[in-house]
């Protein structure tokens, strides 16, 4: 498979967010109880994903590489520490693949995280599917490394070969007598007791024999009989032996006692530095295992139990006090001791301890109280290891390893933000990237960071929170768009797009129109979509912020089939100053259709075109045939008076004063729509029609007329 940059299957994206998902749901498994917000949150999140992905395959593969997730043939990016960090943690539990499979359940995946976290590293593969086993894990299928499937061979080589399955050969070589003391080497000393303990607990010892455990013990210590025990090797011995399985303590607790030591001094000077608790629980082992005790061993303890009073009930040990199994030292007896105390406990310090002891709580503030609840808030705490890690992380005396480790932190962090709207805090972690950066610090790794936090896939991220939460915190959401820059607008217009929610639209175009001209190129690429409701968006944002630079491109939509688009393009040119968009509503204004004729004398007054005054004039001088083509003129009444100019009101007059027996409703209606649009206009150029209106026979234009001239008055 070769290891290079290849085109990623068509459902990556996908993928890549169900991986992201994956990897927090884990940690929060690992950290919250089952019914958490946080981990709920993850695991519909991660479901949810995965189910996306089921509607693609029925099963989905994912490979491990040590510190990389394969899918299919192809290598995910090694640089995203998100998927670094889960590789990782599946290589450690010695996880080859996993296959997700349809019929995937939610409580599944829970058992899966609990799983991941609970399995021990240094289990088997065998044993590691036992514990699956009980998690009932039916849907997803663990593929784990079988070490004992590799052997050393002449000529042959093992890259990067695990301590431990090393130290488990010497081990069970040792045991089995194949290998002599001689060839092991001085390292096996550094084996943490616990490890040794547990890879013997694996090891079959039914039919051992009593030099096995002889020379086990001989070649962790490295000592003969002749010398006594250190303090160190005493407490690694007795670390080993505690974290034996019960049948084996007795058969090493008795290699540990052949070669005890004659010397009780050089004993006793050992256990001096031992904890009280540690020989205690050696004793009690003891005891259990019915151990024969050397001579030596056995007077020291006798020493040891030999409490003599002096003065006071608790045992004395030396010079020293055993209270509780904790030795104190003589300074302290001589503190404590009847006489003495009132030397070092004053009256006035009595006097303070007896007024707390009877202090009354209850009544105290619970300002405090409530402070330090909400302190240890679930919210609080999240934000507060947020910032503990951008200080780990922006710390010059990290190793590299480290720094890998809190910058994939930060990942998961920054996509939790997302998921509540606290994009302050991914900001925090884009400065605190970027700090790095500029001074260097680990700069292969900070790099590949700011990478995966500018890819599209992240910003895509970003959007689709702006999306669902992002209106209740629209002043961090702008601060995140100003990040990003130009890059983010396209992602913004896709939504712009394809949204259903008039709200959420009318969010998204306000985040646009924060951009200013910087989103004009890409409104104009869109002006190329097929579909009308995307090109009337676009020529809104070109209105908005276009200038003459727009005009070219807008000119062809003038004439567009749907009259939305022609309109808004004629908005275009006209707030552009450009007369094409004149010329363009005077052919509609003479159109045969009266629908386009009407939105097109709506339109004329709402925006007050002045240069089609004398078109609309024209409509209302034409002679009507008819009480519909009379009713058809007040349309264009009402567009002369929003335009509110004055070189109108001589067409007002000529129809105030015409009459018809015929059609006189329709006239009377006219005419009242004239003086309703008189408001409008400047009051010295309509006292003549004020005072008409006020000797009129139609009792509506008297009070329109009253109500303009005492609106005049006042």
């Amino acid at each position: 498979m070769a290891d290079e940059k290849e085109k990623l299957p068509l459902d990556a994206r996908i993928l890549s967010e169900a991986i992201i998902e994956l990897n927090i749901s884990r940690r929060n498994v690992s950290l919250y109880p089952r019914g958490h917000s946080l981990i709920e949150g993850s695991l519909n999140r991660a479901f949810e994903l995965l189910q996306k992905l089921f509607e693609l395959r029925p099963e989905i593969t994912l490979s491990v590489a040590k510190d990389t997730l394969i899918i299919d043939n192809y290598f995910l990016d090694k640089k995203n520490p998100v998927y670094r960090e889960f590789a990782l943690h599946l290589s450690k539990l010695n996880i080859a693949y996993l296959i997700f499979i349809t019929g995937l359940t939610k409580d599944e995946l829970y058992e899966f995280h609990r799983f991941l976290s609970e399995a021990a590293k240094e289990s088997t593969s065998n044993e590691l599917q036992e514990i699956l086993k009980g998690h009932n894990v039916i849907h997803i299928k663990v593929g784990f490394v079988d070490y004992s499937a590799f052997s050393f061979r002449e000529g042959e080589t093992k890259q990067e070969a695990s301590e431990q399955h090393l130290w488990e050969r010497y081990v069970y070589g040792l045991l089995e007598g194949s290998l002599q003391t001689g060839d092991i080497p001085d390292g096996i000393q550094d084996i943490p007791p616990e490890l040794l303990a547990t890879i013997l607990n694996k090891a079959r010892t039914e039919n051992l024999k009593e030099e096995s455990y002889d020379k086990v013990i001989t070649t962790y210590i490295r000592r003969s009989s002749e010398r006594a025990f250190s303090s160190k090797e005493l407490k690694r011995l007795m670390d080993f032996i505690n974290g034996l399985k019960p049948e084996l303590k007795k058969q090493f607790l008795s290699s540990a006692f052949k070669s005890a030591p004659k010397d009780i001094e050089a004993t006793e000077n050992a256990l001096k530095d031992v904890s009280v608790d540690k020989v205690i629980e050696l004793l009690d082992t003891i005891n259990k295992q019915k151990v024969a005790v050397p001579e030596p061993l056995k007077i020291l303890l006798e020493k040891f139990s030999s409490f003599q009073p002096d003065g006071i009930e608790n045992p004395v040990f030396g010079d020293s006090i055993i209270a509780d199994d904790i030795f104190i030292s003589p300074d302290i007896i001589s503190l404590l001791s009847e006489g003495n105390f009132e030397a070092f406990v004053t009256n006035t310090y009595q006097k303070e301890i007896e007024k707390l002891l009877t202090f009354d709580a209850s009544a105290a503030t619970t300002e405090k109280l409530d402070e330090l609840k909400r302190e240890c808030d679930e919210e609080y705490l999240e934000r507060d290891f947020n910032l503990i890690i951008l200080e780990f992380a922006s710390s010059p005396i990290v190793s590299e390893q480290d720094y890998n480790y809190f910058i994939a932190l930060l990942g998961g962090h920054a996509v939790q933000f997302l998921g509540t709207g606290q994009y302050e805090r991914v900001l925090k972690i884009l400065k605190v990237l970027e700090s790095n950066a500029a001074a260097k610090l680990f700069p292969d790794a900070t790099k590949a960071a700011l990478d995966y936090f500018n890819s599209p896939e992240f910003i895509t991220q970003c959007v689709d929170s702006f999306r669902i939460i992002g209106r209740e915190a629209r002043e961090e959401a702008l601060l995140l768009c100003d990040y990003y820059g130009e890059s983010i607008i396209p992602r913004l217009i896709d939504v712009l797009v394809e949204e259903d929610s008039q709200t959420i639209r009318k969010f998204f175009l306000s985040l646009i129109s924060h951009f200013s001209n910087k989103c004009i190129p890409e409104a104009i690429k869109r002006l190329g979509d097929q579909r009308w409701f995307v090109k009337r968006n676009m020529l809104l944002i070109l209105r908005e912020f276009g200038g003459k630079e727009i005009i070219p491109h807008v000119r062809p939509y003038c004439h567009h089939a749907n009259i939305k688009v022609s309109f808004e393009a004629i908005k275009c040119l006209l707030k552009s100053g450009d007369r094409y968009g004149v010329d363009a509503l005077r052919k509609y204004l003479r159109s045969e259709s009266n629908e386009i004729v009407e939105q097109a004398v709506g339109f004329s007054g709402a925006f007050k075109v002045r240069e089609v005054i004398p078109d609309l004039i024209q409509m209302l001088k034409k002679k009507g045939i008819s009480g519909v083509n009379l009713s058809d003129k007040i349309p264009v009444i009402r567009a002369l008076g929003q335009i509110a100019d004055p070189s109108a009101l001589d067409v007002f007059r000529e129809l105030l004063s015409s009459k018809s027996l015929i059609f006189k409703g329709s006239v009377e209606k006219l005419k009242m729509e004239i003086y309703m649009t008189l408001k409008n206009f400047p009051y010295e150029a309509i006292t003549d029609l004020v005072e008409a209106g006020l000797q009129s026979k139609d009792e509506q234009i008297r009070e329109e007329s009253l109500k303009l001239k005492r609106q005049y008055a006042d």
